[in-house]
């Protein structure tokens, strides 16, 4: 019979990540009633979230490699305490300028859970039950971005937008009470350092994907509210069409677990990745309700094939220097993610819906080939099988 320790409480660990997801996508929808009750224009206001992903970003390194020395587990704790601080910092703000301080320590501290979650996995579970586990964490995740949309949203509407970054707090707080039901694996005795992982060549590889990954996957998925209103949905059809996509990961999960084995890894990555190109042309076709719920329906199984297996590369490709190479995954990721918008903006100011996500299909196309090229020639066994 197995000990407990071969079936180590995950739930803490998922509810971390959902956390998290909930505080990031949670301030889409206050930005505008932030503007409203402090009196400046929105673009002033959107500067609440750009401290808040400047710090998410630039701080994913730094927690990995502090996680290689102080443990995953107690990286989570810090870091869950700092969006405790800045979640409640930021319901007592009374000034834009105490606000953007409050979602920067925020920020910075959510930055430590998911590349954290990630790197636990891939400690205490077998390779064999690490893509099952990264698909049910996307889960949890995309389900927290969907509450973070419809529940801060909805707390804002009734309440206020104080509400909305109350309710992370409180999310963050369970979370932390949570972790004390995590098992800690030792730490190793020599700590990875950032050197050693950026010498791995699948490491090098992995951060250039997740950088075009994050821009085409996370950065265009910014604008697909803006496009549904401008197409003249309401806010409710707009915020239940995008919350979709966090149901739609869930079930995606259970088609990858009853797939689990029966199909090679490499198709279920080209799986994944290609219906993601389908996705952004559809919206491309019909920048209307039906092409975005089009698109956030096939996100979610882009999230379990293709990119649930990236995260579980990365896990593996440095296990001497594990937290350092999550870390270079996730931080390129949302530095993606955060260029992709950017430089998609013009394109969406100047009207040009349809060419925006024409050019995120062909990217995505892009990409996909790339990741599946790369794991066939850089992992030592790119084809076995499994679905996620």
């Amino acid at each position: 019979m197995r000990g407990p320790a071969s079936h180590p409480a995950r739930w803490p660990a998922f509810l971390g990540a959902f956390a998290a997801a909930f505080d990031n996508f949670a301030m889409t929808p206050l930005v505008k009633a932030i503007a409203l009750d402090m009196k400046v224009d929105l673009a002033q206001a959107t500067a609440v979230a750009s401290a808040y992903f400047l710090a998410y970003g630039l701080l994913q390194v730094p927690w990995g490699l502090v996680s290689e020395r102080l443990g995953r587990v107690l990286v989570m704790r810090l870091g869950l305490i700092a969006g405790l601080i800045g979640a409640i910092a930021s319901v007592f703000a009374s000034t834009l300028d105490q606000l953007l301080v409050a979602r920067f320590i925020a920020g910075a501290g959510m930055a430590s859970v998911v590349p954290s979650v990630i790197a636990w996995l891939g400690e205490v579970l077998p390779a064999d039950q690490r893509g099952r586990a990264a698909t049910d964490m996307n889960a949890a995740y995309a389900l927290g971005a969907a509450s973070g949309v419809l529940g801060a949203g909805l707390l804002a509407d009734r309440l206020g937008w104080a509400w909305g970054f109350g309710a992370s707090g409180v999310l963050a707080a369970f979370s932390l009470v949570g972790m004390n039901f995590l098992l800690a694996p030792p730490r190793p005795a020599v700590p990875g350092e950032l050197r050693q992982a950026l010498r791995v060549p699948a490491v090098r590889a992995l951060a250039v994907i997740a950088l075009v990954e994050g821009a085409v996957l996370f950065g265009l998925f910014v604008f697909l509210a803006p496009t549904l209103l401008a197409s003249g949905a309401s806010a409710g059809l707009t915020g239940g069409l995008i919350a979709a996509y966090g149901v739609s990961v869930v079930i995606w999960a259970r088609v990858s677990a009853w797939l689990s084995g029966r199909i090679p890894l490499l198709r279920a990555m080209s799986f994944g990745g290609a219906l993601l190109v389908i996705g952004w042309a559809a919206v491309a076709i019909s920048p209307a309700p039906a092409g975005v719920l089009t698109a956030a329906v096939l996100m979610g199984a882009t999230i379990v094939f293709f990119h649930a297996n990236l995260q579980v590369w990365a896990s593996q490709a440095a296990p001497h220097a594990r937290g350092p190479a999550i870390a270079m995954f996730s931080g390129s990721l949302f530095v993606g993610a955060s260029l992709g918008t950017a430089l998609a903006r013009p394109l969406f100011a100047a009207g040009e819906v349809r060419w925006l996500f024409a050019i995120g299909a062909a990217l995505a196309a892009v990409v996909v080939v790339g990741a599946v090229m790369a794991r066939l020639h850089l992992s030592p066994s790119p084809v076995g099988r499994g679905s996620g």
